[in-house]
């Protein structure tokens, strides 16, 4: 079929700045945009400054609907024209002789429902991709949180009967979807665009460990903490850089606010971020041991591995199916005196570090890579929009 008839809309929280999930989703688009296929994004809510409501970024239009609206019934006008608003602005992005589709990035819960229900009147084709399986989530998160979080777990037969296809980024995920009798699902990992540039003859002083994402329990901030900590006891010339977003952070930000060797950085735009991961030393990604963490899949890992700096990483969800320990420092889950153990062994031997680093970059490129899971997801949008 010829892919410049497909008009693809999607829908998502965060653009086009945004965390990692932003970032693999855009990873996606400029793929399939050199494709030939029509796309338009549709943000909604985005609590994260934006540089427009309404703009273009690498060559994809997007608009933002509802940017800064909060779910109160102080705002109850604001949320009802955001509304309206989405309906209108989904209803403009119908094409006439496409085939169209949605690609919901997320679940279906109870936000976006309405938007979902009302594409699918239009005649859109609905693709749906998960990247967590909410059944695990056990966070103490806003009682707002609480209830999206249900949303998507009651509303999750929902992405079974109105899917036309879901992509799932863990093999968990692919088979709970496929034990569920969800005829077209693909699994695609995370992607990673590379962001090698040189490898460092020789380590920064003092020594920059980097951690960054969420600060939810899956991710296993405290045991990196912990883990740092006591290499540093020894090492005494290292300094841990925690970056992104999350209220949880400022838990951690006071508990640890004595440390001196410890910074929170908060969220950083785009540019910076990468320069910071390429500067780092070591990159660290250590989850916890939970169902939560296991069921999806690490998205900072791809960025990460992309550096060509060597990473240290959680043996959890799909990791080793990727992955070997020629390619990554890889420690137990849930083990603050590995992650100290890792920082050690990568110190006492830079030659083995760098050697490690590279083997994981290759890893990304052949896995990770926008080509490699741009294909696959172009694979699906043809699949769908053949049916």
């Amino acid at each position: 079929m010829e892919v410049n008839k497909i008009n693809l809309v999607v829908f998502i929280r965060e653009y086009p700045v945004g965390m990692a999930g932003t970032k693999r989703v855009q990873n996606f688009l400029d793929f399939l945009s050199l494709k030939g296929i029509l796309i338009n994004v549709i943000s909604f809510r985005s609590h994260l400054p934006q540089p427009a409501v309404r703009g273009i970024y690498n060559t994809i239009p997007y608009i933002n609907v509802g940017a800064g609206i909060d779910l109160k019934l102080s705002q109850l006008h604001k949320i009802i024209g955001y509304y309206f608003n989405g309906l209108r602005v989904i209803t403009q992005c119908r094409k006439k002789g496409h085939h169209n589709i949605i690609y919901n990035y997320g679940g279906i819960n109870v936000e976006n429902l309405l938007f979902v229900l009302w594409a699918k009147l239009l005649g859109f084709k609905l693709i749906i991709t998960i990247e967590e399986d909410y059944s695990f989530f056990g966070d103490d998160v806003k009682l707002i949180s609480k209830f999206k979080n249900w949303s998507i777990k009651r509303f999750d037969f929902l992405n079974c009967r109105l899917s036309d296809a879901i992509i799932a980024i863990s093999i968990h995920l692919r088979d709970k979807y496929l034990n569920l009798k969800v005829l077209n699902v693909s699994m695609i990992p995370v992607t990673a665009k590379m962001n090698f540039d040189q490898q460092k003859a020789h380590f920064n002083s003092p020594l920059q460990v980097v951690y960054a994402g969420s600060f939810a329990d899956k991710d296993g901030v405290e045991i990196l903490i912990e883990g740092f900590l006591s290499f540093n006891r020894a090492y005494r010339n290292a300094i841990l850089i925690l970056t992104g977003k999350s209220a949880r952070q400022n838990y951690y930000a006071e508990k640890y606010k004595d440390e001196k060797d410890i910074h929170f950085r908060g969220f950083i735009e785009e540019r910076e971020f990468y320069d910071l991961l390429r500067q780092a030393d070591i990159l660290c990604m250590c989850r916890s041991g939970s169902g939560f963490a296991n069921a999806g899949f690490p998205f900072k890992l791809g960025e990460y591995l992309a550096t060509g700096n060597p990473v240290i990483c959680s043996r959890v969800s799909d990791v080793e199916y990727y992955l070997e320990d020629k390619d990554a420092y890889l420690i137990e889950p849930g083990k603050p005196e590995q992650v100290s153990e890792a920082l050690k062994q990568i110190t006492d031997n830079p030659e083995k570090a760098r050697e490690t680093g590279m083997n994981g970059l290759n890893k990304c490129i052949k896995y990770f890579s926008p080509e490699t899971n741009g294909q696959l997801l172009l694979e699906v949008l043809i699949s769908v929009a053949n049916e």
